[in-house]
């Protein structure tokens, strides 16, 4: 069924600091919270009382976007969405992260939205003020770019997920139906799929516990490393979009396999394969396997000579292929790469006009468009930094959770009350009460419209594809990747980052000698100790040094001249051409 983009207008919404209460509303007005006797500052009631009170007053108001410092809910500890709001029953809250909150209030029926500007425009310190600023700088700079599509619409949704797929159903051809996986193979790639290659290879307790994972540097022998960098990639997703497949899928067997990977190693496919790591490996492992406790994640296999067994991406085996690792075909899928044409054409020697097949590329526009977007902030003079530097999370975000959304199957949102009466009778046997509060969850599945962006297949080629691209690839004739790398200046992978006791040239700009051309989807330098540190025994050291390695300034003198550390938010906004991939 073919996606329905909804055409929706602007979100009348409430820019609010979290602490002091005071705002700016979408129109410009400026107001400040209500505080109740004997506090210091509003009270979550206070703060949705006095967005009701706009209301009254004519300010049609349905949302309220939080900036600033806002409580972080630990472990155990009490939500702040969960307080009580006397006058204010919940329509169901969402408390992942980042959380959203739906209340309603008990007289008027009034319905609030509570949300975080975080979700948007991530760490970006931004006021009230400046969040309603560059939110209109957004809304206008998505229409510029898919204005012809949207008939008026406006172009940002509640989620950044929820715009990026609204955009996406704007840009399908118009005779282009796309058909839905088959139930089957849909659940199959949900449970052999991950998102990031994370793996930590400092013996240690954050070493993945599993004897096929060995170390890569040893605390022990080496308590010291010389220097310590941080390396990712550069709006990743946004170049590993094109010319994906899509459904109808089909089941390969494992002769089909060989045959298909004879004929085309660059098809859109994963197989199930039997791997072997090379026996003089000493690098980062390849394929990913999961744990058989779904808690500990997944493992890496790079121990020389062991043997696995996986579902992989073919751009993975494509990697694994070039680096001599065995692998043994089992069963496949293969995904559908062509559809017919918007226009009919006659053919040379026909007299009835046809439609011709091409290939899909279901992102492609999309994906353009959002890289053009990007572009655009990084070469427009007048943005201030700090506007420049939310819009660009703004457009991150919007491209990351949109393809983590083509995989969603739905998810719960959590009722509460504080009286038990409230609870409805089919949640009853489910209720928690913590302290005061009686909570439940309610599963939500994904009406018929929903399902029309049910598309798992766009999400895991992404990921794999993310995944192989972060181990090797090619950039501007240079070999890229942390297997680019020595193996043993390897501390870790996290996504497209890679962590490591050595400064990669190929990770430079590419005036001083790199092969980073400021394009979308190139791993670049983002921080850079060059003195001798304590070796990141655990992740959490391993975050403390980058936290250092990116407010470092460093004297590259082994290298060209001295340069700084590139923003993701900088002027190299360039689109990314296609990807050499061998």
């Amino acid at each position: 069924m073919k996606p329905q983009p909804w055409k929706v207008g602007r979100v009348p919404t409430a820019f609010m600091d979290f602490e002091s209460g005071k705002g700016v509303l979408s129109n410009g007005q400026y107001f400040t919270s209500k505080i109740s006797p004997r506090r210091q500052k509003p009270t979550l009631t206070d703060k949705l009382d006095t967005v009701a009170d706009l209301r009254i007053n004519g300010q049609e108001v349905t949302r309220i976007l939080f900036t600033g410092k806002v409580p972080t809910a630990e472990t155990g500890a009490r939500h702040w969405l969960t307080v009580q709001t006397p006058g204010w029953r919940t329509l169901g809250h969402w408390l992942g992260t980042p959380p959203t909150g739906r209340f309603e209030h008990r007289i008027t029926g009034a319905q609030i939205e509570v949300k975080l500007a975080k979700e948007w425009f991530g760490d970006t310190p931004l006021n009230p003020a400046q969040a309603r600023e560059t939110w209109d700088v957004l809304e206008r700079l998505l229409t510029e770019k898919f204005g012809k599509d949207l008939e008026g619409a406006c172009p940002l949704m509640k989620t950044p997920g929820a715009t990026g797929h609204n955009l996406w159903a704007f840009t399908l051809p118009a005779n282009y139906d796309p058909p839905q996986l088959e139930d089957d193979i849909a659940q199959q790639l949900h449970a052999t799929s991950t998102q990031h290659h994370l793996d930590h290879l400092v013996a240690g307790e954050s070493l993945p516990a599993h004897p096929d994972v060995v170390p890569l540097i040893d605390p022990k022998v080496s308590p010291k490393i010389n220097a310590f960098s941080y390396i990712d990639g550069r709006f990743m997703y946004a170049s590993l979009t094109r010319a994906l497949g899509m459904a109808p899928a089909k089941r390969l067997t494992r002769a089909e396999c060989y045959q298909l990977w004879e004929d085309n190693p660059y098809v859109r496919a994963r197989f199930y394969i039997r791997f072997t790591v090379p026996h003089n490996w000493n690098h980062v492992g390849i394929f990913g396997i999961p744990f058989e406790q779904a808690s500990q994640g997944w493992y890496y296999p790079n121990k020389p000579g062991a043997r696995g067994e996986t579902w992989a991406d073919s751009s993975e085996i494509f990697v694994a292929q070039k680096f001599g690792w065995g692998i043994d075909f089992v069963e496949g899928i293969v995904f559908n790469e062509k559809r017919l044409s918007t226009k009919k054409r006659f053919e040379k020697g026909s007299d009835t006009a046809t439609r011709k097949a091409v290939d899909i590329a279901p992102l492609d526009t999309w994906s353009t468009r959002l890289q053009e977007a990007r572009e655009f902030v990084g070469r427009y003079p007048d943005f201030p930094p700090l506007m420049r530097t939310a819009l660009g999370a703004a457009l991150r975000s919007i491209l990351i959770q949109s393809i983590g959304s083509f995989a969603s199957r739905g998810r719960a949102r959590t009722g509460i009350a504080y009286d038990p009466k409230e609870v409805p009778v089919q949640y009853q046997n489910t209720v928690v009460q913590k302290g005061k509060a009686f909570i439940w969850e309610i599963p939500q599945n994904l009406d018929r419209r929903m399902q029309a962006f049910y598309h798992p297949e766009l999400a895991v080629q992404i990921w794999g594809r993310g995944r192989a691209k972060v181990l090797h690839h090619k950039a501007n004739g240079m070999e890229c990747g942390a297997l680019a790398m020595p193996g043993n200046s390897i501390i870790g992978i996290n996504g497209d980052a890679i962590y490591s006791s050595e400064l990669p040239r190929w990770a430079l700009p590419t005036e001083h000698g790199g092969a980073d051309d400021g394009k979308a989807g190139r791993i670049r330098v983002q921080g850079y100790l060059d003195t001798p540190v304590k070796t990141p025994e655990t992740r959490h050291a391993r975050d403390r040094l980058r936290a250092r390695a990116q407010k470092s300034e460093f004297d590259a003198a082994q290298f060209t001249d001295e340069f700084l550390p590139i923003d993701d938010l900088g002027a190299h906004y360039e689109i990314a051409t296609d990807e050499e991939q061998d």
